[in-house]
C-alpha cells in the first residue's frame, strides 16, 4: 500500500520551495528542488520527454531551512503535460522518488510527479467553502409563487403541494412540491454569511415539471415557480453584496421529456431537431430513445449533431455562456461521465473541453466541475473539467469508514489502511492544481445526509467535518448539515430532501458555531487552501493527516487533521513535527512537537 507518511525522508511537494510555479507555460522554466536527509552522493531528475526517460543532474544548494540537504534543477516545460521523478544515489543504494514514495524499482508513470503547463486554476475556489441549496426545500421567500396540488399532470401523476414542516414520502417524491424558491436563498444571504460560506452551489433552476428539476423543459428561463427572472436577479445582487459567488446546475447529459426540442423530434421523424436525440427501437419496455438510465422523462442529448453542441455547450450563444454572462460564477456538470454521442459516452472528453474552452472564453475564472461518481483520473487533465465531485477520492470511502456501511445500505468493514490507500491512490494521480480544484463533500442531494448515516452521533459528524474541512480540495456543506438535519428515515431520495428548519428552537446551535468557526480556520488558512498532503496517523478507528505549505524561503506553514470514528472518546499519540502546535478553534498551545496526545474523538484541527 503506498500510505505516504510525513517523516519520509525525501519532500518534493507543488508549494513555492519546491516548484517556483504552477501554470508556467509550454517553454518556459520552472525550478524543482528535493529536500533529503539520506546520505546522498548524486541526485538527478528523471524526465518523461517525447516517450523516453532521461536523466538529468541536479545540482546542491544551500538548506533553505536549517534541515537536510537541497537540490535543485531548472525545468524547461516541454509540453503540456509534464511527468517527472526523482533518483537519488547513496554509496550503498539507489532510490527512485515520486508522489508513490522511495522505491528501488522504477515506478508507473501515474506515480510520477505531474506539472500541467499553460493551466490557469479557478483559484478563487481554493479560498472557498461551498454550500449545496435544492431550492425547493430551502427556504420559501414568496408563497405566491408555489406549485397548487394539481396545478399540473406529470408522469402520470398530479403535482402536490406539501406543507414545509411535513416529511418527504417515497410515494410523493418528485411530484411533492414545498415551494422553495430563489427569492428565499436571497433572503437567507446573511444566514450564509453569518455562517461563512462564500459559494453556493445551486441544484437546477430552469424551468422544469419536477421538484429535482433535472428534467428541463426550458434551459434559459428561471421557473416562474422558482420567481422566474426577477427572483434571479435578486439572488445575484444579495448574494454579490455578500461576496459570494453562484455555481449553476448544468444538465447537459439530456433533457426534460416535455422540451420543446424533443417534443418536436419525438412527434416529427423528419424534423430537424430528430439529429439532437438517438432514436431507436423500443425493446424490453425501454423507451423508443436513448435516455437517462431509460428512464422515458430524460432523453438523452445526441453530441454527434453539430447542432447540439453549438445549443448547449460551445455555441456562441450556447447555454453554457448564457448563464455566465448572466452572472453565474460557473457550471456543476450533472452525470459529467455519461455525456457523449449516440446515446453512449463516446467523445466524453472531447465534449468537455469544448464546453471548458467556452466557459473561459466567456469568464476566465470560471470553475466546472463534473458529478463523477467513478475513478475520473482520466478526465482530470485541465483541459476538461477544472475537478469533479470528489465523491470516488474522499466522500464516499471517508463515511464508509466511519457509517461501516457503503452508502447504498449494505455493510462494510473498511480499514483505516484500506481508507488511506485509496485517499492517496486518488490524490497522489493529479496535477496540484487539479488536486485543490476537487470538490469535496460528505453527503448531498444524491446521497444519504451523513448524520443518519452516523447513527445521529454528532460527535462522529464533528469528526467528518473536521477532515471535510482539512482536506485538500474545495469543501462543500449541504444545506442544513450545520445545525444537524438529518432526514426521516434511512435511505437515498427522497428523504435526504428534508426542508431546511427556520424555526432556530431546532437548530443544534452549538454545532453551528462549531462549523462556523470550522470555516473560519478553513478560509484563514493559506496551509488549508493550497498545502501538500501526507498523513501522520492510521490507527484502527482513527486517522490523521498533515498539510504543509513551504514559502519560497523555506518556511513552513503547517497543519495537522485528525479524527476518530468511535464517536465517543478517542485518546491518540501522534508525532508532530518541531514547531508551536495550536488548535485552531481555541488558540490552545497543545505540543511543540514531537509525541503528542490528544482525544481526537470529535476532531482535531492544529496549527503551526
Amino acid at each position: 500500500m503506498n500510505i505516504i507518511f510525513a517523516d519520509l525522508p525525501a519532500t518534493h511537494d507543488h508549494t513555492p520551495a519546491y516548484t517556483s510555479r504552477l501554470g508556467a507555460a509550454v517553454g518556459e522554466l520552472v525550478t524543482l528542488r528535493l529536500k533529503t536527509t539520506l546520505p546522498v552522493i548524486a541526485v538527478f531528475l528523471k524526465l518523461l520527454e517525447h516517450g523516453e526517460i532521461t536523466t538529468h543532474p541536479a545540482r546542491e544548494i544551500g538548506p533553505l531551512d536549517g534541515e537536510g540537504r537541497w537540490f535543485e534543477f531548472d525545468l524547461r516545460l516541454h509540453a503540456r503535460r509534464v511527468h517527472y521523478a526523482w533518483q537519488l544515489q547513496t554509496a550503498e543504494d539507489n532510490w527512485h522518488f515520486t508522489m508513490a514514495g522511495l522505491h528501488h524499482t522504477r515506478r508507473p508513470y501515474r506515480d510520477w510527479f505531474h506539472y500541467v503547463a499553460d493551466y490557469q486554476a479557478p483559484t478563487w475556489v481554493w479560498k472557498s467553502v461551498f454550500y449545496q441549496i435544492f431550492p425547493d426545500r430551502f427556504r420559501n421567500g414568496n408563497p405566491a409563487n408555489d406549485v397548487q396540488t394539481g396545478e399540473y399532470v406529470y408522469s402520470g401523476a398530479p403535482v402536490v403541494h406539501v406543507s414545509w414542516d411535513v416529511p418527504p414520502t417515497r410515494e410523493l417524491d418528485i411530484h411533492a412540491h414545498y415551494g422553495g424558491d430563489l427569492e428565499g436563498v436571497a433572503q437567507a444571504m446573511p444566514y450564509l454569511a453569518d455562517l461563512g460560506v462564500n459559494a453556493l452551489w445551486l441544484t437546477p433552476i430552469f424551468v422544469s415539471p419536477s421538484a429535482h428539476r433535472y428534467d428541463i423543459t426550458d434551459y434559459r428561463t428561471i421557473d416562474p415557480h422558482l420567481g422566474g427572472e426577477a427572483a434571479f436577479g435578486e439572488m445575484l445582487r444579495a448574494a454579490n453584496a455578500y461576496g459570494i459567488r453562484i455555481v449553476l446546475d448544468g444538465v447537459f447529459n439530456h433533457t426534460g421529456s416535455e422540451h420543446a426540442l424533443f417534443q418536436r423530434a419525438l412527434h416529427d421523424a423528419s424534423a430537424p431537431e430528430r439529429e439532437l436525440f438517438t432514436f431507436r427501437e423500443a425493446t424490453g419496455g425501454k423507451p423508443p430513445y436513448a435516455a437517462f438510465f431509460d428512464v422515458p422523462t430524460l432523453p438523452k442529448i445526441d453530441y454527434r449533431s453539430a447542432v447540439a453542441v453549438n445549443e448547449f455547450l460551445a455555441g456562441e450563444e450556447s447555454v453554457v455562456r448564457f448563464w455566465l454572462r448572466r452572472g453565474a460564477a460557473g457550471w456543476r456538470l450533472d452525470v459529467a461521465q455519461q455525456i457523449g454521442r449516440g446515446g453512449t459516452d463516446e467523445g466524453n472528453l472531447e465534449l468537455h473541453r469544448q464546453l471548458k474552452q467556452a466557459a473561459r472564453e466567456e469568464r476566465p475564472d470560471a470553475y466546472i466541475f463534473g458529478e463523477r461518481f467513478f475513478d475520473s483520473e482520466a478526465a482530470l487533465t485541465g483541459e476538461g473539467e477544472d475537478g469533479v465531485m470528489n465523491y470516488h477520492g474522499f466522500g464516499l470511502p471517508l463515511m464508509e469508514w466511519f457509517a461501516g456501511e457503503h452508502y447504498l445500505g449494505f455493510r462494510s468493514r473498511m480499514t483505516t489502511a484500506e481508507l488511506l490507500d485509496l485517499l492517496w491512490d486518488a490524490y497522489h494521480v493529479l496535477a496540484p492544481q487539479l488536486a485543490l480544484n476537487q470538490f469535496n463533500l460528505l453527503d448531498s442531494h444524491d446521497i444519504p445526509r451523513a448524520l443518519s448515516r452516523l447513527g445521529e452521533n454528532k460527535t462522529k459528524l464533528r469528526a467528518a467535518l473536521t477532515l471535510l474541512m482539512g482536506y485538500p480540495g474545495v469543501p462543500c456543506l449541504y444545506y442544513g448539515t450545520e445545525i444537524g438535519l438529518s432526514q426521516p428515515e434511512r435511505g437515498l431520495m427522497p428523504f435526504n430532501r428534508a426542508p431546511m428548519p427556520w424555526d432556530e428552537t431546532r437548530w443544534d446551535l452549538d454545532l453551528r458555531a462549531f462549523v462556523q468557526a470550522l470555516i473560519r480556520v478553513r478560509r484563514s488558512a493559506r496551509v488549508l487552501q493550497e498545502g501538500a498532503l501526507r498523513f501522520l496517523l492510521e490507527e484502527s478507528d482513527a486517522l490523521g493527516y498533515l498539510r504543509a505549505y513551504t514559502h519560497p524561503d523555506g518556511r513552513r506553514e503547517l497543519a495537522a487533521v485528525l479524527g476518530s470514528r468511535r464517536g465517543s472518546q478517542h485518546e491518540v499519540i501522534v508525532t508532530l513535527p518541531r514547531g508551536d502546535w495550536r488548535d485552531a478553534l481555541t488558540g490552545e498551545l497543545v505540543s511543540r512537537g514531537g509525541e503528542t496526545r490528544l482525544d481526537v474523538a470529535q476532531g482535531r484541527l492544529l496549527l503551526a
